[in-house]
């Protein structure tokens, strides 16, 4: 797994070093047996020896019961300061990253509230099997349509997975990149508010329609709690397998989410109901131009995204927020990617 770069630092590897050394002299305190009996790994008797010597540590046979409880417990203590002063430092270096949060909603249509079948390469879909995004989280963007409508706008670099059948015996795998969901705030109040799928204090949105888990939460994936780190596995990744993999496969691209390709959104605006709104004509035709006026799962694609975004969001906005996307693909591709696979099966 990719190390994080304050992981790399002296300083980081020398405190990792000195728990190693403090769970050997817990042992040591804790058992009747010699270093020799004891499983020391890379690290040599005689250093044992030294570190307690440094750092008052008294051989076993000079030290009463009560006293031995005491420096135990005192161990314990300090190998948990050391270990969270760790974890803060992985965290500020996360935080400090353009990385925030995987978004996952495993079924579009039933956040809309509707199933649309739709059609590919001028089929139509006869069974929808899955219908579900992945979106790395930028921001969350309110806004107001010319009719007075507010708009929650979703953005960041995502994809729209879908399985499906034209013929009710076939299975097809598709996907396609966007970078943006619009929805009436009703929709994203229903969203956030659904029965939860886990009850806990931690900072993170664990849903029936949608899941937001913060890349710091993600990193931490040996320290979480067993429960919740089975919650979010059996729950959340491991249906979710085939779509994580896919963005993960386009992310390592370096041509995707490239800001020349404009935006592509997932609408629930009751105008634009269940379409894709492009703001940039496709160039990818996958060998028959139908790829691009029609997919499974939604109404129809759109060329008109531009006239309907600009209502929205000034142009300079929109420039950055792009650019953005590009930065964050790559942050995961870099570091969240290997982030991932301690959770995924």
């Amino acid at each position: 797994m990719r190390k994080l770069d304050v992981e790399k630092s002296e300083d980081y590897t020398e405190a990792e070093k000195t728990i190693q050394f403090l769970k050997l002299v817990r042992y040591y305190y804790e058992t009747d047996l010699s270093f020799d009996e004891l499983e020391t790994g890379d690290i040599q008797i005689r250093e044992i020896f030294r570190f307690m010597s440094e750092n008052g540590f008294p051989k076993r046979g000079f030290v009463t019961n009560e006293r031995k409880a005491e420096l135990i417990e005192n161990i314990k203590e300090e190998i948990s300061n050391i270990e969270n002063d760790l974890k803060k430092a992985r965290l500020d270096e996360i935080e400090g990253r353009k990385l925030k949060s995987l978004i996952i909603i495993p079924s579009w249509s039933k956040v809309i509230g509707h199933e649309t079948k739709g059609f590919y390469l001028n089929k139509p879909v006869t069974e929808l099997k899955r219908d579900t995004i992945i979106m790395l989280s930028h921001d969350i963007m309110s806004v107001t349509d010319k009719l007075g409508t507010e708009l929650a706008l979703l953005t960041g670099p995502g994809l729209f997975f879908t399985e499906f059948s034209l013929d009710g015996k076939s299975h097809i795998v598709n996907s396609r990149d966007i970078n943006m969901i619009m929805l009436p705030m009703d929709k994203l109040a229903t969203l956030l508010d659904a029965p939860p799928i886990f009850t806990s204090d931690i900072d993170a949105t664990l849903n029936e329609l949608i899941s937001i888990i913060p890349f710091s939460l993600i990193e931490e994936a040996y320290a979480t709690q067993a429960i919740l780190r089975g919650v979010i596995s059996r729950n959340i990744f491991h249906p979710n397998k085939a779509a994580l993999d896919t963005f993960m496969d386009i992310c390592s691209s370096p041509e995707s989410y490239n800001p020349n390709n404009g935006f592509k959104i997932m609408s629930a605006h009751e105008e634009y109901f269940n379409r894709l709104l492009l703001t940039e004509a496709p160039t990818d035709t996958r060998g028959d131009a139908s790829f691009n006026i029609s997919s499974a799962g939604i109404a129809s694609i759109l060329l008109n995204g531009k006239v309907i975004l600009d209502e929205l969001v000034d142009q300079k906005e929109q420039s950055e927020v792009l650019l953005h996307f590009k930065d964050i693909k790559q942050e995961f591709d870099k570091l969240g990617k290997d982030l991932l696979s301690n959770w995924l099966p």
